[in-house]
């Protein structure tokens, strides 16, 4: 299990208008400080060029609607970057249709292109193992096709239910040629096991944070909680405005502060929102900072708040208890496992003001002995998700 191959349509590149999750780059960055030889594959979807003249126009309504990232700027040609040591294979597939699959020749041309560039190189792959449905789940099925001992993994940011839809009557064929399964969360693990079974190798493939971000020194909250903070994007799924209402609800006083940590296209709905609760003197909005700055903010903090819909896994909240916040999560999502409602943190409905008003007085009522208790919980579960553990994870479940 030297040589390991890993397919993804995203993956950072050297392009600051991508704006796609960096999740798989940070276990393949790790994979390469331990030694093995690595190579990545970035499937991206090319569509006709009026798609990309609407998502210059409509970006920022279609990302603070939906969470979606528009790439404007994709290149029409394969080619070869590097990220932080890590080479990358750039392979555009053309497509008509987004959410469809691609057309079988399409699929089969950018395989033989991708096999091609890889025995220039003299890389055969001892695990190939990929993230999201389409089109790794075909590729991988082809990848096996071409080498029969090789190891394939998928690692799903959802429930799988696509799947079918995406594949029709080979989805089944596919899958089979799946060895291991990972999920990004208990809940998508839960959810495709009730739609297809429990596979024989099954692992939960949770993100994990730089080291240096653990925080060791024991948090006192000798004033109990009173100072929240939010970290991420603000589009509407984030939901931070029913974290403000929330707020309100809980701290009819205005005896509380909540830092805002982020921009985005929902950033002047909630500053009136402020106004019209009144709670302007409450509310900082730091707009985008550099990380190394929104830790310090968690750091000052004494509880973090996201109740954002639809999260596949939330890495920040990670990061958050890793400094000893009282970390409030969205129940039934992504960290779900990760946190345990009422001993490392607390869960609650993500769209839900009134639930996680309650949520906030029943934090505001505990001890500072109780506090401290979920605060050290809550470090040491951060301690076992850093970048190298679930890294090493990734690949011993493999094996």
């Amino acid at each position: 299990m030297k040589n390991i191959l890993l397919l993804t349509n995203i993956y950072p590149m050297n392009d600051p208008s991508y704006d796609g999750t960096p999740v798989c780059h940070f276990f393949t960055r790790e994979w390469v400080k331990s030694g093995y030889n690595v190579r990545v594959v970035h499937f991206m979807s090319l569509f006709p060029r009026p798609y990309y003249w609407a998502g210059r126009m409509f970006g920022d309504v279609i990302a603070a609607k939906t969470g979606c990232v528009t790439y404007s700027h994709p290149s029409r040609h394969p080619q070869n970057y590097e990220v932080d040591g890590v080479p990358v294979l750039y392979v555009p597939i053309v497509k008509y249709i987004p959410h469809r699959n691609f057309a079988p020749r399409r699929i089969q041309a950018a395989f033989d292109y991708v096999c091609q560039e890889l025995e220039k190189e003299g890389f055969v792959p001892d695990v190939v193992t990929a993230h999201f449905p389409m089109p790794q789940l075909e590729m991988l099925y082809l990848f096996k096709q071409k080498f029969p001992s090789v190891k394939t993994c998928l690692v799903l940011h959802g429930d799988g239910s696509q799947i079918p839809t995406i594949y029709q009557d080979k989805y089944q064929q596919y899958m089979d040629a799946v060895e291991t399964w990972g999920f990004r969360s208990l809940a998508f693990k839960q959810q495709f096991e009730a739609l297809f079974g429990a596979k024989p190798q099954e692992f939960l493939c949770y993100s994990g944070i730089p080291e240096l971000f653990l925080h060791h020194e024991e948090r006192a909250f000798a004033q109990g909680v009173s100072k929240f903070v939010f970290v991420g994007s603000l589009f509407k799924l984030k939901n931070v405005d029913v974290t403000l209402k929330a707020l309100h609800q809980a701290f009819p006083e205005g005896d509380f502060e909540f830092h805002v940590v982020g921009g985005g296209a929902e950033d002047a709905s909630l500053r009136s929102l402020t106004e019209e609760l009144d709670i302007q003197s409450q509310v900082v909005f730091h707009g985008q900072v550099k990380r190394d700055e929104a830790q310090q903010i968690m750091q000052e903090a004494d509880c973090f708040v996201m109740v954002s819909s639809r999260e596949a896994f939330g890495l920040v909240y990670v990061e958050a208890m890793a400094k000893g916040c009282i970390t409030v999560a969205t129940k039934g999502q992504g960290i779900d496992g990760v946190i345990v409602d009422g001993e490392n943190g607390f869960l609650c409905e993500s769209n839900n003001v009134e639930a996680l008003a309650a949520t906030l007085k029943h934090i505001r009522s505990l001890s500072a002995e109780q506090l401290r208790a979920i605060s050290l919980k809550a470090v040491k579960k951060a301690c076992e998700l850093t970048d190298a553990k679930v890294a090493d994870h990734y690949l011993n479940s493999i094996k």
